[in-house]
């Protein structure tokens, strides 16, 4: 009977904090998992298992603390991962997605500090399909409006809105010392600048990213990925004559708008991505793209999105100087269905067709091929065909 009252009166003296505690902090999450179907992945058609087709899985906390006068004390940790089979994503960093704290002031903006989304990803993605419907990714990602690859090292200002309008800034730092491995501060830094307008049904917004040496090898604990996976590298610089690697710069732009229009949501969206690789290479990528979202019931969207991209590619090794036009066109189709509040059935087909130079090297052979980002890899053709169905829910 003592125990008991002892144990009674225990919980009664933590039940007030534990309450305290959760009403500042949240625990989410987010599991997408089905079925996918290739018809060409590098020569054989594929069923397979996917994990993440539509939204990445995750996991995280995140929470405020009043501090009085409007500021509040903010955090956010993310963790990424495949529930196929239970691994890690982005590199295999336990927070990969986001881990963040800051301070949070009304009606003027929040400053955070740590791993983080950059601008682009804030204001601009969601004009595009890849912000909103993953399988219809630009070719590579060349534009991270997929955002294969998040910003560490990073101090990020986001303004509140002002009369409809957001502003967002952010320096990473490459946290090494001027002078050191030749490239010495810049080596492996990123800054980026974006806004966002909202008026009624009309909306759009834009921005810049510039990464510096963003896959150094000589510097992997940077802004961006690293040079090898074994050090956490998540780095992608886009699809293309087998050339993934030895990036001096990166510079993307983009902008987009958006119309409601009764059910309809009407988009547009445009990105320029320019690659320069230490070699001289130079590989440039515009994605000119339209969309539309229409809700044919509470339950139902149904939307569909086209990208042409227009691609230059200077400097092949062993190869003429002479530049090359690669070009892509794709089509995706897509439809959302609501079981719940928190759980929902997706079904997306992507046709893709690579055109003009759009080839990969084997031997002295070019060969032309289609390569949907989401179907794991290229074609042997100039076509490529992809299928995605699936389940998530949110808790």
């Amino acid at each position: 009977m003592k125990s008991s009252l002892i144990k009674a009166t225990a919980i009664m003296a933590i039940t007030p904090a534990i309450a305290h505690a959760q009403s500042s902090v949240t625990l989410y999450g987010l599991i997408d998992t089905g079925i996918g179907y290739v018809n060409n992945l590098k020569g054989g058609s594929v069923v397979q298992a996917t994990s993440g087709r539509l939204s990445g899985s995750r996991w995280g906390v995140k929470g405020s603390e009043d501090l009085g006068n409007g500021l509040s004390a903010v955090f956010t940790l993310e963790n990424g991962f495949k529930p196929t089979d239970g691994t890690l994503g982005q590199g295999g960093r336990e927070f990969g997605r986001s881990a963040f704290v800051g301070l949070a002031k009304t009606g003027i903006g929040t400053l955070t500090f740590g791993r983080q989304y950059e601008p682009l990803a804030d204001l601009v993605a969601q004009f595009s399909g890849p912000g909103f419907w993953l399988p219809s990714t630009h070719i590579g990602d060349n534009d991270n409006l997929n955002q294969t690859f998040r910003i560490s090292n990073a101090v990020k200002f986001r303004s509140d809105p002002i009369a409809g309008l957001t502003v967002d800034g952010m320096y990473a730092f490459s946290n090494q010392a001027a002078g050191s491995n030749g490239e010495g501060f810049a080596n492996n830094r990123a800054w980026s600048i974006a806004a966002n307008y909202v008026n009624g049904p009309l909306s759009f917004g834009g921005g810049y990213l510039l990464l510096d040496h963003p896959n150094s090898k000589t510097n992997t604990s940077g802004a961006v990925g690293g040079g090898s996976s074994t050090t956490g590298d998540d780095y992608s610089s886009a699809y293309l004559y087998n050339l993934d690697g030895g990036v001096a710069r990166q510079q993307v732009a983009a902008a987009g708008v958006n119309y409601k229009v009764g059910s309809a949501l009407l988009g547009a969206a445009f990105s320029h991505s320019e690659l320069n690789y230490n070699d001289g290479a130079t590989r440039k990528f515009n994605n000119y793209e339209a969309n539309v979202r229409y809700l044919v019931t509470p339950a139902m969207t149904i939307l569909g999105i086209y990208t042409f991209t227009d691609g230059r590619a200077n400097g092949l090794p062993g190869e003429t100087a002479e530049t090359l036009k690669p070009k892509w066109h794709q089509f995706t189709l897509g439809v959302d269905y609501a079981l719940s509040k928190r759980t929902d059935l997706y079904l997306s087909g992507v046709y893709q067709l690579a055109a003009g130079d759009a080839s990969i090297k084997s031997g002295s052979t070019f060969t032309k091929v289609a390569a949907i980002a989401a179907a794991g890899g290229g074609s042997t053709t100039n076509r490529q065909v992809a299928v995605f169905s699936g389940i998530r829910t949110r808790f």
